[in-house]
C-alpha cells in the first residue's frame, strides 16, 4: 500500500495536464505498522502523498526574494541539521534565555524576510528536501531534542554565555516543511507557537473525497487548546489545487468544522497582492485564507511570516501564552 508523505501539487502552473494515477511513479511505504490491503491510511500526523515535489524556494524563479542582508546577525553557523543565526553580543542578557524561531523549508526566503528586521530572535532554518517525507526522515535521524541542543551550543559559543536555553520557541513551516511538525508536536519540548504557511495537507480514504476522521488529531488538539488561549496556532492557505489528497484550504475548513467554528468572509482588497478572502480569530487560533492558486501565490505565503511574528507570535511570547 502506498502511504502518504509528500506535499503540494501546483497543477495550473506546471503547463501540463495532471498525470493519471497509472503514470505516477510508485512511492515507497513509510516504516509504519502494516495495514490491511485496501484499508485507509490513518495518517495520524496529517502526512500527505509523496507524489509531486514542491517548489524549491532557492532554485525556483517564482520564489525570488530580494536579499536585504543579514541585519545584525552577521552570518550563519552550521548545525548538524540546518543552520542558525544568532543575535549579536548583548542582545541576549545572561540568565534570561532566548526566543527561538525554527523554520522548515525555505531557509533563504525566511532569512531574507526576517533577519533584516532584527527582532532579537535566534533563527534556525532547515532545508531537508522538497518532499514532506524528507523532513519526516530528517527529524527521525536528528531528533527534535538533539536539534535544540545543537542550537543551544551554537548560541552559547556566539554569546559566550553558557547554559542558555530557549525561553519561548516558535516553529514555522512552508509547503513540504510540514513533514517535520508531527514529530515536534509529540516531543517533550513542544513549541509555544506553530505557524503553518500553506503547509497543512491530509489524505483521503480510498475512493472518497473526504478526510479520514482522526487523521489530523494532533492539529485538532492544538487548535482546540489555542481557542482556549493555549499555545498559538496560525495557519494560512491558498486555493492551489491538489490531486488525490486534501489541499491546505480543505484542511483549514476541516479543522474549523471540527471546532464548530466558521471563517469570516473577506472582500479582497485591490491593494493586497495575496488576496485575503477569509479569516478566523479565536483565542490563540488564527486562520487566513487567500485566493491565489498559482505557484507564485504558494511561494508568496513566505512573505507573511514577518507580520505573523511581529503582530502575533512575539506579543504572545511577551504575555507568556
Amino acid at each position: 500500500m502506498l502511504l502518504a508523505s509528500g506535499a503540494v501539487v501546483l497543477m495550473a502552473l506546471a503547463g501540463r495536464s495532471t498525470p493519471r494515477a497509472s503514470e505516477r511513479p510508485p512511492t515507497p511505504a513509510l516504516p509504519t505498522a502494516a495495514l490491511p490491503v485496501g484499508a485507509p491510511s490513518p495518517l495520524p500526523s496529517g502526512a500527505t502523498p509523496d507524489r509531486i515535489p514542491t517548489p524549491d524556494p532557492e532554485m525556483d524563479p517564482s520564489c525570488s526574494f530580494a536579499d536585504r542582508g543579514f541585519g545584525a546577525y552577521g552570518t550563519y553557523q552550521p548545525l548538524p541539521l540546518g543552520k542558525v543565526l544568532v543575535p549579536p553580543p548583548g542582545a541576549i542578557p545572561p540568565g534570561t534565555g532566548y526566543n527561538l524561531l525554527v523554520h522548515f523549508h525555505g531557509a533563504e526566503p525566511v532569512r531574507r524576510e526576517v533577519a533584516p528586521l532584527d527582532l532579537g530572535l535566534v533563527i534556525a532554518v532547515v532545508d531537508a528536501g522538497i518532499r514532506s517525507s524528507d523532513y519526516a526522515r530528517a527529524l527521525r535521524a536528528t531528533s527534535w531534542k538533539t536539534l535544540l541542543g545543537t542550537i543551544d551550543h551554537a548560541v552559547a559559543e556566539s554569546t559566550g554565555i553558557p547554559d542558555l536555553h530557549p525561553r519561548r520557541i516558535a516553529v514555522s513551516s512552508w509547503s513540504a516543511g510540514s513533514g517535520a511538525i508531527p514529530t515536534i508536536l509529540t516531543a517533550d519540548r513542544s513549541p509555544d507557537a506553530l505557524v503553518l504557511l500553506d503547509s497543512l495537507y491530509a489524505g483521503y480514504a480510498p475512493g472518497q473525497h473526504a478526510l479520514v476522521p482522526g487523521q489530523l488529531a494532533p492539529y485538532l488538539s492544538l487548535a482546540q487548546a489555542a481557542t482556549r488561549g493555549g499555545p498559538l496556532l496560525f495557519l494560512t492557505h491558498t486555493t492551489v489545487p491538489t490531486v488525490g489528497y486534501a489541499s491546505t484550504e480543505e484542511t483549514a475548513t476541516f479543522l474549523l468544522r471540527q471546532l464548530g467554528a466558521s471563517a469570516v468572509l473577506v472582500t479582497p482588497n485591490d491593494g493586497d497582492p495575496l488576496r485575503l478572502v477569509r479569516m478566523y480569530d479565536g483565542g490563540s487560533l488564527y486562520m487566513r485564507g487567500y485566493a491565489g492558486a498559482t505557484r507564485e501565490d504558494h511561494c508568496a505565503q513566505l512573505r507573511l511570516l514577518p507580520s505573523i511574528l511581529t503582530e502575533h507570535v512575539l506579543p504572545a511570547f511577551e504575555q507568556g501564552t
